[in-house]
């Protein structure tokens, strides 16, 4: 009879004890952090409200169990067998996921956790991290979740970010403004963040420098706004002078770039 411990680690027959106990549910029983053998089989074992909090349970087979409302957070589940199995309304914050199989499982309305962070990246195992975003991402993409697929995608590159090292300056530098931009074309509200951030930051340089006539900030901010968007300036917008200009043909380049990028993120994220 098993304990529960590395040295003694729980059995089928130890889980079914433990249910037959406390009535034939297994709401009740609290086994967090619990070691259960490698490859246990659970099959066929009513599973709902089961408290398993940080426990082991590598390449354990749930294929087909109902787990329903389960607490699997932060539970060793690398090389798990899900196929089938129900874990609706579960948690699984910061579990481990790396190679666990979810075909035809149900995730819905699962906890993730506000970041949607696995355990892997919780322990900086970039390598098995990127594994488990990938397997999630496209889980969700399959059943046309796709909002929780982008959450996942942006975890996918987040970890190849991390991983990348400051050896290649130029690829680190890259991931950095795609992820501050939109990031990874996920959020089109930080274009839109980034574009006012522009138009302001620019305008309150072309105030100090003083080039406008007449040198007021509205004046600016219309010169930085109409540059932004290259419409064109008119004979009614201010005109400034010396190398203002080039400053203005430079913020016309970038709004354009960044008026593009919007357009492009807000319509995956529409589309899809």
């Amino acid at each position: 009879m098993g304990d529960g411990t590395e040295k003694n680690p729980y059995t089928r027959e130890d889980v079914l004890r433990r249910i037959r106990k406390n009535g034939g549910t297994a709401e009740e029983p609290d086994l967090s952090g619990k070691v259960f053998e490698e490859g246990i089989d659970l099959t066929g074992i009513y599973l709902a409200g089961v408290i398993l909090e940080d426990a082991f349970l590598v390449k354990a087979n749930f294929q087909g169990v109902l787990l329903p409302k389960s607490n699997l957070r932060g539970a060793f589940l690398v090389g798990a067998n899900f196929r089938g199995a129900s874990l609706w309304g579960s948690n699984l914050e910061g579990a481990y996921l790396s190679h666990a199989e979810l075909y035809d499982a149900m995730l819905d309305e699962i906890k993730w956790g506000p970041q949607y962070i696995t355990g892997e990246e919780y322990s900086r195992d970039f390598l098995h991290a990127r594994e488990a975003y990938r397997c999630l991402k496209n889980y969700h993409q399959q059943v046309g979740m796709y909002d929780i697929a982008g959450r996942f995608f942006y975890r996918e590159m987040e970890i190849k970010r991390k991983a990348q090292s400051w050896k290649k300056p130029n690829l680190k530098l890259w991931s950095w403004i795609i992820r501050l931009l939109c990031g990874y074309g996920e959020k089109p509200e930080r274009v839109a963040i980034s574009a006012a951030v522009v138009i302001f930051g620019l305008a309150l340089i072309y105030f100090a420098i003083g080039t406008m006539t007449p040198n007021t900030f509205l004046n600016s901010l219309y010169y930085s706004a109409v540059s932004f968007t290259a419409l064109g300036y008119g004979s009614w917008a201010p005109q400034p002078t010396g190398w203002v200009k080039g400053l203005g043909a430079f913020e016309a380049f970038l709004g354009v770039f960044m008026m593009a990028l919007f357009l492009v993120t807000f319509t995956r994220k529409m589309t899809r």
